[in-house]
């Protein structure tokens, strides 16, 4: 069994494979932790480690309370529960199974931490002891820098065929999907042959030919607890096997991203989370960019510093952010980096092309887009990026076709909202307003909270003399965004080109609220 981890520089924090927490809540039960990975051998006596959490109390009482201490941990430890360990008169932990960590690395504010910085518990003896065990560590601790975050690993086994081609077939699909899904999210794919040193997800394939159908059952399952999570059946057309090997990449490559976002909330080692970058809700953005920012600058710089862009151009867009300005300097500054570290990457030449067309740079933010396009005209973003530049360039026909065939393809499923929003204003530009309405409707089916087609909806419905449909808008609208008014709306500086141009801001002269 992989060991488990006692950190006490900072927050007491006790972990176990892959990161899973197992630290007890109780302030107690993470001071007698403290107590006892301090300790010689980790190992104290039980009458010292009464002392030390329960003098106030009577030896009876003090006693009993310790076993329920004890007991908390022990519960807390789940299947590793033998790692709490006792003996005549002491209680400690078994040095093979628990790794104790003293590093003391700063925080985001620089600062270094304090040793078990979390307890506060109002005993004397154990606030003497604290005391003195925190002078001790401020002296024997060497700092460190802080580690950057562990990117999720994904193995890709080798398919299980019925003969040579179709092997090769499998191993194509496989290959082209673990590739996609490491220029869409930071992760590192290796084969199955590899030792991570982490948790993993595997991705394997049983593959068999039937006619002139290909048969592939590919698989998603979970290293080391081999879990099972995702399994789905791919009947390849033999006659058009290009075109059914690019679907079943694509699914296998969304099937991959459902198992990350299902694995993060369990498994730590399992990165960002897909959905926080590409959401619309202020929480879920600062938790995507604490998590980017937190991660390795080696093989995924291009992709984070690209997804970092990403996140602070839509902060900008949803004005959640005091200073739009500099943010989208900083958004600039990201996408560069990400172009520098990796020149020929689509992702990273798609979010540098939305963050120049945010900027009015459109001829600029249309070269971008078009080269991404050329580096992988499947990558989701790339054809989003496109999109939006033929928009900004007035080329609208072609905006639209461009986003009806982006959102036709598979992967729109991982972004429906900002797919659903690209559709809606290609068609509000080409005068189409009722099914562009329709489309913002779709936006906020998947996003409630995205706040342009908000705006589109309100002005949209209001043209077409809804009154109430307008007003439903906007009150949602100021709920989303603190501080919203019509006469803002109506500024110059409020980001709705799109409506200014298309004669659509009566609603801003309403009065509606």
């Amino acid at each position: 069994m992989q060991p488990l981890t006692l950190r006490l520089m900072g927050p007491v924090e006790l972990t176990g494979p892959g990161r899973v927490p197992l630290t007890p809540r109780g302030m107690r039960a993470r001071g007698a932790l403290a107590v006892m990975g301090s300790a010689t051998a980790m190992r104290v006596l039980r009458a010292r480690l009464q002392d030390l959490l329960f003098s106030t109390r009577e030896p009876e009482n003090a006693n009993a309370s310790l076993r329920q201490v004890l007991r908390e941990i022990r519960i807390s430890l789940a299947d590793a529960r033998e790692a709490l360990i006792s003996g005549p008169g002491w209680v400690g932990l078994d040095g093979q199974m628990v790794r104790l960590d003293m590093t003391a690395r700063p925080g985001p504010d620089g600062q270094m931490p304090e040793f078990a910085a979390d307890l506060d518990i109002p005993d004397p003896e154990f606030e003497d002891w604290l005391r003195d065990a925190r002078m001790h560590a401020e002296q024997a601790v060497t700092p460190q820098a802080p580690e950057p975050s562990l990117l999720p690993v994904l193995l890709t086994a080798d398919p299980v065929a019925g003969d040579s081609e179709t092997g090769v077939i499998a191993a194509m699909i496989l290959g082209e999907a673990a590739g996609r899904v490491c220029d869409l999210v930071p992760m590192v794919a290796m084969p199955d042959r590899a030792d991570p040193g982490q948790s993993a997800i595997v991705l394997s394939a049983v593959a068999n030919r039937l006619g002139q159908a290909v048969h592939v059952l590919v698989k998603l399952s979970h290293r080391p607890s081999s879990r099972l999570f995702w399994s789905h059946k791919f009947v390849l057309d033999g006659g058009d096997l290009t075109t059914a090997m690019g679907d079943c990449t694509a699914q296998i490559c969304v099937g991959v991203m459902r198992v990350l976002e299902a694995l993060r909330t369990v498994d730590a080692a399992l990165g960002v989370s897909f959905a926080d970058v590409f959401s619309f809700n202020q929480a879920r953005l600062e938790r995507a960019e604490h998590a980017l920012a937190g991660m390795d600058d080696g093989v995924n710089a291009s992709l984070t510093m690209a997804l970092r862009a990403w996140v602070r151009t839509t902060q900008v867009f949803e004005r959640l952010v005091p200073d739009p300005e500099r943010s989208i300097q900083e958004a600039q500054e990201f996408a560069t980096k990400a172009r520098e570290a990796d020149p020929y990457s689509a992702t990273a030449l798609a979010v540098g092309s939305v963050v120049e067309g945010y900027m009015n740079h459109g001829q600029v933010s249309f070269w971008l887009a078009q080269q991404a396009v050329q580096a992988d005209a499947r990558n989701p973003l790339a054809r989003y990026a496109y999109s939006q530049a033929l928009t900004d360039l007035g080329r609208h026909k072609e905006a639209h076709r461009e986003a009806r065939a982006g959102l036709a393809e598979a992967l729109s499923v991982l972004n429906p909202a900002t797919w659903q929003l690209r559709m809606g204003i290609s068609l509000t530009r080409l005068g189409r307003f009722a099914e562009a309405e329709q489309r913002f409707d779709a936006v906020q089916q998947f996003a409630p909270e995205n706040r342009p087609s908000l705006r589109f909806l309100a002005a949209l419905r209001y043209h077409r003399h809804d009154e109430p449909g307008a007003l439903a808008a906007l009150q949602a609208l100021r709920r989303n965004e603190p501080g919203f008014s019509l006469d803002l709306m109506g500024s110059d500086s409020y980001p709705v080109a799109t409506l200014r141009q298309g004669g659509l801001l009566g609603v801003t002269r309403s009065g509606l609220i």
